[in-house]
């Protein structure tokens, strides 16, 4: 294998990624995070944006606490810049998969991240496609990566993602109020999720029947 400086310079672009969503997710509270991302000033909603999209391209790695921070900083504007991550992580993650396979995808989610997509992916079908994309909208960076290993075109997957977002931005928009508790926030985001992953699960254990 040959090694050229195109490659190392990817090599370490990705390690600089990793270490940066690992010291923003992992080391800080979402109050902690809030402060950081502030300190941007008016560039505050792209640097959350950004860091929402590493986290979802490293699969493996948490952003919770940054999903979390986000309403606290932004309140229900983070309904947009969540969908905006997604749309944009979607299309990445998608790519990343058509394109260079299980091979690449190995270095960014690790084996067992792999083993999962391989799972999703083998379950889809044309049938019960937008079924599915609906039900994995909870798990949306593994999701993008698996469909991106099936022959699904891209026009099919994507608008199916851009209609499996809006359950649950309608909903959030109901649910969520500006200026409440880190507690009653993130109780309200584990509940959205609910929905989706009760979908996956059923959905999922049917087809291995």
């Amino acid at each position: 294998m040959r090694i050229t400086k195109k490659k190392i310079l990817y090599l370490l672009s990705s390690i600089g990624l990793i270490l940066l969503v690992v010291y923003i997710s992992d080391k800080y509270s979402s109050n902690d995070i809030s402060e950081f991302i502030s300190k941007a000033g008016i560039f505050a909603p792209i640097l959350y944006i950004l860091i929402q999209i590493v986290g979802q391209i490293f699969a493996p790695l948490s952003t919770s606490a940054l999903f979390v921070a986000g309403f606290i900083l932004f309140g229900k504007s983070t309904i947009i810049y969540s969908v905006i991550t997604w749309l944009i992580s979607s299309i990445i993650n998608f790519y990343l998969a058509r394109k260079y396979g299980k091979r690449v995808l190995k270095i960014f989610i690790g084996e067992e991240g792999l083993m999962k997509i391989e799972d999703i992916a083998n379950r889809i079908d044309t049938k019960r496609f937008f079924l599915l994309r609906i039900s994995t909208f909870y798990i949306n960076d593994f999701a993008s990566y698996a469909f991106g290993l099936t022959n699904i075109s891209f026009t099919r997957y994507y608008l199916a993602t851009i209609l499996s977002m809006i359950p649950w931005s309608i909903a959030m928009i109901l649910v969520m109020k500006n200026g409440e508790s880190i507690i009653l926030t993130t109780l309200k985001i584990f509940l959205s999720m609910i929905p989706f992953a009760l979908l996956s699960f059923f959905f999922l254990k049917r087809k291995r029947k």
